[in-house]
This record gives structure tokens, C-alpha cells and sequence, in this order.
């Protein structure tokens, strides 16, 4: 059970710094917060979101690389099963929660759900600058786990 924890805390410390720096960086290129979900959301700039993107990856690479105890073979398939189970548990807790603060600071639709939101935008619109925001958003909680897992 303490893995379990460290590895939701690493996940958190992960989040939070990746999507701090990938969000300071753009205010740094002139995209104060404000500007950022004008540029995702009305002019649909997919550099601005591949840039917040790549900036995620990186940060969430470092910090669990970093944190990782390194590789530790699992010995039972139970074992494995279990930290495959919860990993995907914590991540997609997550992961869902990070789209639903996304969705809430987006301009949404009146009454419109995050899944809605998130569809209407992607399919409908082709958001491909949203498509790699939210991809950014996402990646930061499952390489934080599974760097805790290795």
C-alpha cells in the first residue's frame, strides 16, 4: 500500500510541475494563461499545442526518470496484474480529473459536459491544437506512475 501512495504522490509532484513549466513557458512566449485558451480554443493553433505538448512530455520524463527507483522485476503475475490495475486506475482518476479543470477554465458551451465539450471539439471541430493540449495534459499522470512502477 505505501508504494501504492508514493506512487499517486510522484504522479501528483509530476502534474503539477509539468503542466506549471509547459504553462509558464508559453506565458514566457507571450501567452499569458488568458491568451493560451484563446490560441487552443477560437484560433485552434496546433503549434501552441504541440509546443504544450512536447513541454509536458519532457518535464514528465524528467521528473519520473528521476524519481524512479529504477527497474525492479515484479515476481507474481498477481503482482503485476495489481500495479497494472491501479496504475490504470490512479492515471485515468487523473486523467479525468485534469479534463474536467481543463473544461472548466475553456470556453465551453452553456450546460455543455466535459465529454460533450471534449467531443464537440475534437471530432466535430477538429481542435487539433485541443487534441495535443489535453494529450499533454494526460501524459504527465501515467509516466509518473509507471516510472513509479518500474
Amino acid at each position: 500500500m505505501e508504494s501504492l501512495i508514493e506512487a499517486i504522490l510522484w504522479s501528483t509532484l509530476a502534474i503539477v510541475v509539468a503542466q506549471s513549466t509547459s504553462i509558464l513557458i508559453m506565458w514566457g512566449l507571450g501567452l499569458p494563461p488568458k491568451k493560451l485558451v484563446h490560441e487552443i480554443e477560437d484560433v485552434q493553433n496546433p503549434a501552441v499545442g504541440a509546443s504544450f505538448f512536447v513541454i509536458s512530455l519532457v518535464v514528465s520524463l524528467y521528473i519520473s526518470v528521476y524519481f524512479s527507483n529504477g527497474y525492479s522485476p515484479i515476481e507474481s503475475f498477481g503482482e503485476s496484474a495489481l500495479w497494472f490495475i491501479s496504475g490504470l486506475a490512479v492515471g485515468g482518476a487523473y486523467m479525468v480529473l485534469i479534463f474536467i479543470i481543463a473544461h472548466r477554465l475553456m470556453d465551453r458551451e452553456d450546460d455543455e459536459s466535459v465529454y460533450r465539450y471534449i467531443q464537440r471539439e475534437i471530432i466535430e471541430e477538429q481542435n487539433a491544437s485541443l487534441a495535443l493540449f489535453l494529450g499533454g495534459l494526460s501524459l504527465s499522470p501515467f509516466l509518473g506512475i509507471v516510472f513509479q512502477i518500474i
